[in-house]
């Protein structure tokens, strides 16, 4: 997940959260009788003649009605889909200025350089490198499985020489990368 979006989680979270708590604070209020000015007496029922009145006689009411749910309907799949999103990018753009031109090369293909580079060692079982971030800032994010008797100490001397490689290649020396080592059973 992103955390962009963990963000927003969190905020839309805390506001639904908000409103079911102000709404069943209101409910507990009106049901020990507390406000009956305000909310209404205990005993009363909360659609009493006059709302059904009003609604029966509004017909515009139903159609607001039916807005509000498409509204909440399309919001709740718009966080679903964001849910999964990877940030995965696909290219990697090389040149830093749109206005010279611009070269992108795919990532597929510098993860893939980097993850049969570090294939090529006895000590490594599988390897995967993908990209995330944007094409113009993009950030490696490689996962190595390493032999059960490999060193996981040696396996750095692996990394750096493929990383180096890799920043050359995409004439990107600052690119950030996150390295996790598992080891194997």
């Amino acid at each position: 997940m992103l955390r962009r979006t963990a963000r927003r989680n969190r905020i839309g979270l805390a506001i639904i959260g908000l409103i079911l708590f102000l709404g069943g604070l209101t409910a507990f209020i009106r049901g020990l009788g507390l406000y009956p000015g305000v909310l209404g007496a205990a005993r009363r029922p909360v659609t009493d003649r006059a709302t059904r009145a009003f609604v029966d006689g509004h017909v515009w009411f139903w159609a607001a009605l039916a807005a509000v749910a498409i509204v909440i309907g399309m919001a709740a799949l718009h966080w679903l889909i964001t849910q999964a999103a990877t940030g995965v990018q696909r290219t990697i753009r090389l040149e830093d200025d749109p206005r010279e031109g611009i070269t992108a090369l795919p990532s597929r293909v510098a993860g893939d350089a980097v993850r049969n580079d570090l294939l090529d060692s006895p000590d490594v079982r599988s390897a995967a490198a993908t990209f995330t971030g944007t094409p113009a800032h993009p950030c490696l994010r490689l996962t190595m499985t390493l032999e059960p008797d490999a060193d996981p100490a040696g396996v750095e001397d692996l990394i750096h020489p493929a990383l180096r490689r890799l920043r050359q290649s995409v004439q990107a020396p600052d690119l950030p990368a996150i390295v996790r080592i598992r080891t194997g059973r």
